[in-house]
């Protein structure tokens, strides 16, 4: 009897890489040839009995291993840490078959490892129980079938503690994929963090109560429609919807976000976001602030009171049910409708030409506004002053109110770009917005004074006007009949009439002459010290785009192109190397300073040619192992790549047969794109590989 515990005592001591009760303190292997630890669970085991002096690192080798539990390791100090990681830092090297269990566990990492869900498993293939300051980085965490886990089990159950102190985990650079109960969490005492992550699937929450979820620089796509108090924030996101018949509900904090989905929204604070679809505002409660949005499509809000607009992008309709709004400082492409309500305030906006601002039933302020078309039921003229009507014709507008002016704004572009560059209607903010203390059009180069409608008259009152070398300048002459008038220097008014938009290169005494009587009056233009304006506009011919640089009063530039490449030349060409949506800058120098102005290009693969897409059928989408195509026999045979989300060429394929079943074993899970041409004619189509 005594030998056989002789020989297990020894085989311990042979396994063990330290003495019996040594701490443990360094790098150690996991598992293949002559090993520390033959598996997880044995270095785990080893952990937790004899606790740690300092920093650990168990260096996973290539190979499949089973689940694992740590608890809470001895020893450990606010500087000491424990890691799992796979050895060759190559995530798909290292799976983990079995559950994977935190119970209690401080300062632990879970790094470059793939968690592989087992076949109809129905309990969480991570569990982590009041743990904290623990992070799960570079991780894959996948499980295609997803529908057998139990009421209170998700791929990801994260469990924190009712009472006591907020305990912290943060997922980073993880993709997280199950196309039902993907992440559930339960408890009141947690932050938890995604940074960079890519997650598909559900995300359930027991409970708000001081839990704060929070997403950053992710890519998120759900297949539910409610996230009503489940996420804290979301900061640089790009947020998509499958299989949503309706707008996804959402709250918390949302900032620098692109939204591919309908959006139903509860959020007190959005701001610098992208919504790609049609915008729902709903928050009853504390009043909106939104700032600094694009809206693509339709806009509404829905008894969200005293909201505050300011700083955004609006292409589509807009319809406000609600009262007491503050409007300033946005651009407008498309119509504004006030359905009802009172102590609305709208001031400093510009609008498009052809947009109407209607208000039913809805008293406003409107005053210092660039504004197209203007119904109002029940006007009040001393709430109406102040205001441009960008149709430059007074018989069109019913009801203009106080001291208003008729010129037309020289808008920069009229379908992207709602900044004015005529002088004559950019003046000094009036300051009640700290956050926002100049106007819509003016910035700090620009210290331009206000020209009335009655100074740029028939009779030039003043003698000398001071614009920046980046702007314009229109002259209005309150007069229907120019025939007998003309304007010098000729090469400065090359279309003349009564309304000239001028473009100065530099100091020029502007002349207005009559044919019999010679010089009627005159107007100097001087340029003052000028900081540069950067401008741009470009074209998108697939991953190739052309930048023109419209900058003014700029001797030098740089172009950054949101792909990590960069330009010095004026009018670059860039390539893209693959799809996707980039944010880039150009900064404009001269003597003075500089001045930059981002950009966003969406780079969508195309097709050229002929449409092939009746042609050609490819499926199951999304698919496994197998992508199946079936194609016309006629455009046999068809040069076929396939490309990954990065734009690279993975396969190179010459398909001559009508049926083509294309095995997909060396493709992890992911976007790609099929790439195939015949004669001439090409086709993309993007499908998905899920493992």
């Amino acid at each position: 009897m005594w030998k056989r515990r002789f020989h297990s005592l020894l085989l311990f001591f042979l396994l063990c890489p330290v003495m019996l009760n040594a701490q443990l303190q360094g790098d150690y292997t996991v598992g293949g040839e002559n090993p520390d630890f033959f598996d997880i669970s044995h270095a785990v085991s080893i952990l937790q009995y004899q606790g740690i002096n300092g920093p650990v690192r168990f260096l996973v080798r290539p190979g499949n291993y089973g689940g694992f539990t740590v608890f809470t390791f001895m020893n450990a100090t606010n500087q000491d840490t424990v890691t799992i990681q796979a050895e060759n830092e190559i995530a798909s090297s290292v799976i983990i078959e079995g559950r994977i269990t935190l119970n209690g566990t401080n300062r632990l990492k879970l790094h470059k490892l793939t968690l592989a869900d087992q076949v109809n498993a129905s309990y969480a293939k991570l569990s982590l129980i009041n743990t904290s300051n623990c992070m799960i980085s570079h991780c894959e965490i996948t499980n295609p079938s997803g529908g057998n886990y139990g009421t209170d089990e998700a791929m990801i159950k994260i469990s924190a503690p009712w009472e006591g102190t907020l305990l912290k985990l943060t997922f980073s650079h993880c993709l997280i994929h199950s196309p039902e109960k993907t992440i559930y969490h339960t408890g009141r005492k947690s932050n938890l963090y995604f940074n960079n992550c890519s997650i598909y699937g559900q995300i359930s929450s027991l409970t708000i109560s001081y839990i704060n979820i929070i997403f950053n620089q992710c890519n998120l796509t759900f297949n539910q429609d409610d996230l009503l108090d489940v996420i804290t924030a979301m900061n640089g996101c790009v947020i998509s919807t499958v299989n949503v018949p309706y707008a996804l509900f959402i709250d918390g904090e949302l900032t620098g976000n692109t939204f591919n989905c309908n959006v139903d929204c509860d959020s007190w604070l959005i701001h610098n976001n992208i919504f790609n679809e049609n915008f729902v505002s709903s928050q009853v409660t504390i009043p909106v602030r939104i700032f600094g949005n694009t809206f693509k499509k339709e806009f509404q809000t829905i008894f969200t009171h005293s909201a505050h607009l300011a700083g955004n992008n609006f292409f589509g309709s807009c319809r406000i049910n609600a009262d007491n709004y503050r409007i300033w400082n946005n651009f407008f492409y498309s119509s504004v409708l006030f359905t009802h309500g009172g102590g609305h305030w709208i001031a400093h906006n510009n609008f498009h030409r052809n947009s109407t601002l209607d208000l039913l039933y809805a008293d406003a302020t409107i005053y210092n506004n660039n504004l197209g078309k203007l119904y109002i039921l029940y006007p009040s003229y001393d709430q109406l002053y102040n205001n441009n009507f960008v149709c430059g014709n007074p018989d069109s507008v019913n009801f203009a109110g106080k001291n208003p002016s008729f010129y037309d704004p020289a808008y920069i572009d009229e379908s992207n770009d709602l900044h004015a560059t005529n002088p004559a209607l950019i003046r000094k903010a009036s300051g009640l917005f700290p956050l926002y203390n100049l106007d819509i059009d003016s910035t700090e180069r620009q210290d331009i004074p206000s020209i009335g409608a009655n100074e740029i008259c028939l009779d030039l009152i003043t003698d000398t006007v001071r614009i920046s070398c980046a702007d314009s300048l229109c002259l209005d002459l309150c007069m229907e009949e120019f025939e007998q008038y003309f304007w010098t220097p000729a090469g400065l008014f090359p279309s003349g009439g009564s309304r000239p938009v001028v473009y100065p290169g530099g100091d020029v005494m502007v002349y207005l002459n009559h044919t019999d009587s010679g010089i009627v009056d005159s107007l100097y233009i001087a340029m003052t010290d000028s900081l540069p304006a950067a401008r741009l506009t470009f074209s998108v011919n697939q991953f190739e785009v052309q930048f023109t640089n419209r900058s003014g009063c700029a001797s030098q530039f740089l172009w950054e192109f949101g792909d990590g490449a960069t330009s010095a030349d004026e009018n670059p060409v860039h390539t893209y190397p693959h799809s996707g949506t980039f944010q880039g800058s150009l900064t404009a120098w001269n003597e003075y300073g500089a001045d930059t102005r981002d950009f966003t290009v969406n780079i969508v693969i195309q097709s050229t040619g002929e449409l092939l897409h009746e042609k050609i059928r490819l499926y199951p989408n999304p698919a496994n192992d197998l992508l199946y195509i079936d194609t016309e026999e006629n455009l046999l045979p068809l040069h076929l790549e396939i490309i990954n989300s990065q734009g690279m060429i993975l396969r190179t394929e010459i398909l001559k047969g009508k049926e083509t079943c294309l095995k997909l074993s060396g493709l992890n899970s992911g976007v790609y794109v099929a790439r195939m041409s015949s004669a001439g004619n090409q086709y993309n189509f993007r499908f998905f590989v899920i493992k």
